[in-house]
């Protein structure tokens, strides 16, 4: 048995964004879609009223909203339906 396979190998924490603290998004680079955002809901926190209107993690709509991915269909359809305002047949 060799020494090397005795040891322990030092494991390093991975790299995880947007999970230990939160910060208030609006002291964030915004991309035009979060500045829509903040202009649609500036009372409450638009990842958190994103994210329950969709369904999905509140991660995914910090996301879309500070530009690092581009914001799914749904979360554009919400803002359009947001703007427009809903049609009820």
């Amino acid at each position: 048995m060799s020494s090397e396979s005795s040891q322990p190998l030092a494991v390093l924490p991975r790299r995880t964004l947007r999970t230990i603290v939160r910060s208030d998004i609006r002291t964030e680079q915004l991309s035009k879609f979060g500045k829509v955002c903040l202009t649609l809901w500036p009372d409450k926190k638009p990842d958190v009223v994103l994210s329950q209107r969709l369904g999905c993690s509140e991660r995914a709509a910090q996301f879309w909203i500070t530009g690092d991915r581009d914001p799914s269909l749904g979360a554009i359809l919400i803002i359009i339906d947001e703007i427009r305002g809903r049609r009820r047949a």
